[in-house]
């Protein structure tokens, strides 16, 4: 084996051990995935799988995107202005599923037959990159948003999803500056 195949056989297996570990020892319970609304724009809702009667029911491990994709880096500053565009855009194509704050707790999330992702729980837990290619890209429920969405757009969904976690933070803390 080369050189060059040692290595791509390494990082296969350890992309491929983040997967199946965390699902073996966590029992699937680790990350939700999947996501979006049937009342967005480029989504057939026909076209979704849904769960049966009991709802969602299915978890699986936290995708993750190709090596080099998740080390791109967000060329749109993550500034007011850049949140306050991915929060639009969140509200518009995301919130159905994904739930208003981002909780996997959306309207539409329990029809859907695997949970969609807890984005406050994951949001700085992943690179932009990895945010970046998972929403253009999709998978299963997920769909693409490549053709839907510009480059811009999804950097600034990404810098919105990835301040969600602060942006929790500062929900729950006390006028005084306490935060629980």
């Amino acid at each position: 084996m080369t050189r060059a195949n040692a290595n791509i056989f390494h990082q296969v297996l350890l992309v491929v051990s983040l997967i199946v570990l965390p699902s073996a020892v966590l029992g699937d319970a680790g990350h939700d995935t999947k996501k979006e609304p049937a009342a967005m724009e480029g989504m057939d809702p026909g076209k979704m799988k849904m769960g049966g009667q009991g709802g969602a029911t299915a978890t699986s491990g936290q995708w993750m995107a190709p090596a080099e994709a998740a080390r791109r880096v967000n060329p749109v500053r993550a500034d007011e202005v850049s949140r306050a565009s991915g929060r639009k855009l969140f509200e518009a194509n995301c919130a159905s599923c994904h739930g208003p704050t981002g909780r996997g707790n959306g309207a539409l999330a329990a029809r859907l037959e695997t949970l969609p992702a807890d984005l406050v729980v994951i949001a700085r837990q992943y690179p932009d990159g990895d945010f970046a290619w998972k929403i253009a890209n999709g998978r299963g429920q997920m769909p693409a948003w490549k053709e839907t969405l510009t480059e811009n757009q999804i950097w600034n969904l990404v810098n919105f999803i990835q301040n969600l976690g602060d942006a929790v933070k500062l929900e729950h803390a006390h006028p005084s500056g306490h935060r629980h």
